[in-house]
């Protein structure tokens, strides 16, 4: 399954592997942007086979990653980034049945980033954190099209 739309301001990034959804809210009446993620750590599993030390996950590490990486991003534009918040604005995002780690967001005074700017951003951080995750040969392109990144990830991902 592979989804992307930009409905209303929001716009989403799904795939059976990871997500990124950022939406535009008001909060108090200031304009905010509400960044939900998730990587499907079951899914994962077979590429990482061997590399799981203890407490370690590299595709949960780069989630965080991407998620730091997007708060700088965020402050180089005068935005103002909030790690602690109620992650109830993100439930009902994940698309499988599977077990999936998160990384929640809220971004105050978001000025000219969008959420289309973030969504890309992510995409791109993640693929480049996966591929240095793997063991495989089988690496991303940085300018896979959108429709065929699930393929490449069933390829990279399969059960050996």
């Amino acid at each position: 399954m592979l989804i992307i739309y930009f409905i209303m301001n929001k716009h989403e990034y799904k795939t059976d592997y990871f997500y990124f959804i950022v939406r535009p809210e008001k909060e108090d009446d200031k304009d905010v942007l509400i960044y939900c993620s998730g990587i499907n750590v079951t899914r994962f599993l077979p590429m990482l086979r061997g590399r799981l030390g203890l407490g370690s996950n590299p595709v949960i590490s780069g989630l965080q990653l991407v998620k730091y990486d997007l708060c700088t991003l965020a402050h180089s534009k005068g935005a103002l980034p909030k790690e602690h918040y109620c992650n109830i604005r993100c439930a009902g995002n994940v698309p499988t049945r599977e077990s999936w780690y998160t990384e929640p967001l809220l971004i105050e005074n978001p000025g000219s980033l969008t959420p289309e700017e973030i969504v890309g951003f992510a995409v791109t951080g993640i693929i480049k954190k996966i591929n240095a995750a793997s063991l495989s040969d089988n690496k991303l392109p940085d300018d896979l099209p959108p429709a065929e990144l699930q393929k490449h990830l069933e390829i990279l991902c399969r059960p050996v």
